[in-house]
């Protein structure tokens, strides 16, 4: 009887104790359905459907870009793009050699691709990757054929941006390549909707005005089975082109500055010293910026690279180098504002001149009664030796600084200056020179200075808005590519207005003696390349010493009583101005005056002696 009680017991606490872990199992069970279905819903409903769905985005178009007679410069045009999502194509092997034989690739390549995409991009597993863009119609028309047996792949719309003038144009429009990680972290922080793989500006315009190239993307909402394929479409957003930019350049002097150029490495920038516009802006060697709207290959990228050329490099905005004698009217001004100078100063000129122990050499021997016209027309060291040394280096500063040389022009390009204090080039002083030295200026250090020599460097861009306050009566002006910014409809957005940033504080009258040495030069001097028969040109010419053969340089404007155009141009190690330099201004002259077309523009150098 004890027994069968103790049994019962027994019998009665193990009830007991399933019980409790059922009890348990079932508030854990209710307690995760809970979780699931309160805490969670709405994400995993969200999640369940991005299983189902899918969004094919529908780039927008970026802005296009004109010249100043609405002319195309950069546009964007339709392409093909195949997409594949990986995981479907790796579950059907017939269906990846498939997809091989129609896009002519090998299954190494396209996994390479996959995983590049996937490593760099931060795709989702499941998401649609791009194989392979700008693909022929013929290509979109088997797939379509074959798209039963090609699940998980698709064919989208998308733009390619196109450069009808390539290389011309290089420096100007910059290039395009795909957004870094970097890039898309911080574009995401700022709000932007940018996704892993676009395109977007690198260099140049493309990558200055981004923000108003840039479109906004549209695209279609659909549901997909199981196999990738679409069911329905869900929804559809259009997409909006971006603004396009009208700039100051005239293509007809860019491609004909291009062409002068030749295989010359250098520079050459024209503007209108009236407003700022860049009217042609080239730099050589170029490259072509087609090659970076697709993913760009190992070959082309290696071509550009190992160039040592370095066509990458804008010269004309970014590299400074000695400005020479085209220094020499800054110099002259210098003197008029001072009083330490004018129509009846005169030197002799032996060919050199003795500055304690140093000698200082002319380009050749003037003779006596050296004036100021002569000087800057002949282009006579000795003149501007004796010049400098009666003004000394920190009264050269003052007005050379206020031609801007030695400062960031202001042009809408990217990064013009990597500075803090905005310089580019240098204008030395004799506080740079305790502060970058540590040693106080030497007397024997200003005469170089000079004659554009020494300490003294500055870029193609500074010469020409130096070279054009000398046209426009001291008036110094921020230069600018972009003149107009227009909406999808051409309606007007925004107008750049012409900006002046100082003032030389030399008076008409004097500037007036300046132009007339470098009028002088062109009809009798070393200037002489650009002497049109019918247009009043001012111009002068520079050879600035360095290693090698010396950089030629050539700096003008016309026409000489209301000057629409200057022009600045360097040819590294061309040697003479006059003879290598020139040419390519005459050639832009000729262009911008109506007495030859682009096409008949040919690079060659002049039979003219000259610094």
């Amino acid at each position: 009887m004890h027994v069968q009680y103790e049994d019962r017991v027994l019998q009665r606490a193990r009830i007991n104790q399933a019980a409790y872990f059922v009890i348990v199992v079932f508030f854990v069970l209710l307690a995760r359905l809970w979780y699931l279905q309160i805490a969670l819903g709405k994400d995993l409903l969200k999640a369940s459907e991005l299983n189902a769905v899918r969004l094919l985005r529908t780039r927008a178009p970026r802005g296009t870009i004109l010249d100043r007679k609405g002319r195309i410069l950069a546009t964007s045009r339709p392409q093909f793009v195949v997409l594949a999502m990986p995981d479907k194509l790796h579950e059907d092997k017939e269906a990846f050699r498939t997809l091989c034989d129609i896009l002519s690739m090998t299954p190494g390549e396209i996994d390479a691709i996959v995983e590049d995409r996937m490593k760099r991009q931060q795709a989702r597993p499941g998401s649609p990757v791009r194989i392979k863009v700008d693909v022929s119609f013929e290509t979109v028309a088997r797939i379509g054929e074959n798209r039963m047996s090609l699940p998980g792949v698709s064919v989208e719309l998308d733009q390619l941006r196109s450069y009808p003038d390539g290389p011309a144009v290089a420096h100007i429009m910059g290039h395009l390549g795909e957004i870094s990680q970097s890039d898309l972290d911080a574009a995401r922080a700022a709000g932007k909707d940018y996704q892993p793989g676009d395109y977007v500006g690198k260099s140049g315009l493309e990558k200055q005005y981004e923000d108003v190239l840039r479109g906004a993307d549209g695209g279609k909402q659909m549901m997909v089975d199981v196999t990738g394929r679409m069911v329905r479409i869900m929804g559809e957003k259009a997409s909006f082109p971006g603004k396009a930019l009208k700039l100051s350049i005239d293509r007809d002097l860019q491609v004909a500055a291009y062409r002068a150029m030749g295989s010359q490495t250098g520079a050459v920038v024209a503007l209108d010293p009236r407003t700022g516009a860049v009217l042609a802006m080239v730099s050589k060697p170029s490259y072509d910026p087609n090659v970076f709207v697709k993913k760009l290959n190992r070959a082309d990228w290696d071509k550009i690279n190992l160039d040592k050329g370095r066509p990458q490099q804008n010269r004309a905005v970014y590299n400074c180098y000695p400005p020479g004698s085209t220094f020499k009217p800054i110099m002259a001004t210098a003197g008029l504002v001072y009083n330490l100078c004018d129509l009846n100063t005169t030197v002799s000129c032996p060919g050199y001149f003795i500055l304690g122990r140093g000698r200082f050499g002319c380009w050749k021997t003037n003779g006596g009664g050296v004036n100021f016209n002569r000087a800057i027309a002949e282009s006579c060291d000795v003149w501007f030796y004796h010049l400098a040394l009666r003004l000394g280096i920190d009264r050269m500063a003052k007005i050379a600084k206020q031609f801007g040389i030695g400062t960031a022009t202001g042009i809408d390009l990217p990064r013009e200056s990597r500075r803090k204090d905005q310089r580019v080039g240098l204008m030395p002083d004799s506080a740079w020179k305790r502060r970058a030295k540590h040693e106080p200026w030497g007397i024997g250090e200003t005469p170089s200075c000079g004659i554009g020599q020494g300490y003294v460097v500055t870029s193609p861009m500074q010469m020409a808005v130096a070279i054009g306050g000398v046209a426009a009566n001291g008036q110094i002006l921020r230069p600018h590519l972009v003149d107009r910014i227009l909406d999808s409809n051409g309606k007007l957005v925004h107008r750049t207005i012409p900006q002046v940033r100082r003032q030389v504080e030399a008076t008409p009258e004097q500037f007036g003696m300046v132009r007339n040495g470098m009028r002088l030069a062109v009809t009798s001097g070393t200037a002489r390349a650009c002497n049109l028969a019918d247009i009043a040109v001012c111009g002068k010419t520079g050879s600035a010493e360095n290693r090698g053969a010396a950089h030629a340089w050539f700096v003008c404007f016309a026409p000489m009583d209301k000057p629409s155009i200057a022009i600045a141009c360097i040819v590294e190690h061309g040697k003479h101005g006059a003879t290598t330099a020139g040419p390519v201004c005459r050639a832009i002259l000729d262009v911008y005056y109506g007495k030859r077309k682009p096409e008949q523009i040919g690079s060659g150098a002049a039979n003219v002696r000259g610094d």
